[in-house]
């Protein structure tokens, strides 16, 4: 429920925002070469430029959720169910080992640009750069998701007691 709640809030913000990024884009040329560049919007390839690629980072939870990302699953295919969970569960560790470090280097990236502003927005370049640790958060909590689903998988179904009569 949670995870149907995260992506209705992603794709509520994602449409929009792409749809905004590329009618920015198209009345920033327009201004520049239908008005000879007299109204120019000096910002908005700036703009366009961090909104994809905050764009970009939202959507990459949505990606692993969905199994969009590219995978290897030719010999994999013909092992045992139970086999392909146990690789699937090693894959997913491996992948969420590589995603804490890519987590702490973009934290250590938001970290050293801080103080280095945009040129035409004049803004922290870290508002740019904090996209990287928050879609791999997304991604973090998305593998963990999935590793807990093969694990349930893996181990079955909870034994039930039988109720005593009476």
């Amino acid at each position: 429920m949670l995870r149907d709640w995260s992506e209705k809030v992603i794709q509520a913000l994602v449409v929009p925002g792409v749809l905004g990024l590329v009618g920015l884009g198209f009345v920033s040329i327009c201004l520049r070469y239908f008005l000879r560049g007299e109204y120019a919007l000096f910002w908005a390839e700036e703009v366009i430029r961090y909104g994809f690629i905050w764009v970009f980072w939202l959507v990459s939870p949505l990606i692993v959720r969905k199994g969009v990302a590219f995978g290897v699953d030719l010999l994999t295919q013909y092992l045992p169910t139970a086999l392909q969970r146990i690789l699937t569960l090693l894959g997913n560790l491996a992948i969420m080992v590589l995603l804490l470090v890519y987590l702490r280097q973009g934290l250590t990236m938001v970290w050293v640009n801080r103080t280095q502003l945009s040129t035409a927005l004049e803004i922290s370049m870290s508002w740019a750069y904090l996209a990287i640790p928050v879609g791999i958060t997304g991604m973090l909590i998305e593998v963990a998701w999935q590793s807990l689903e093969q694990l349930r998988a893996l181990l079955g179904p909870a034994p039930t007691r039988a109720r005593s009569a009476g």
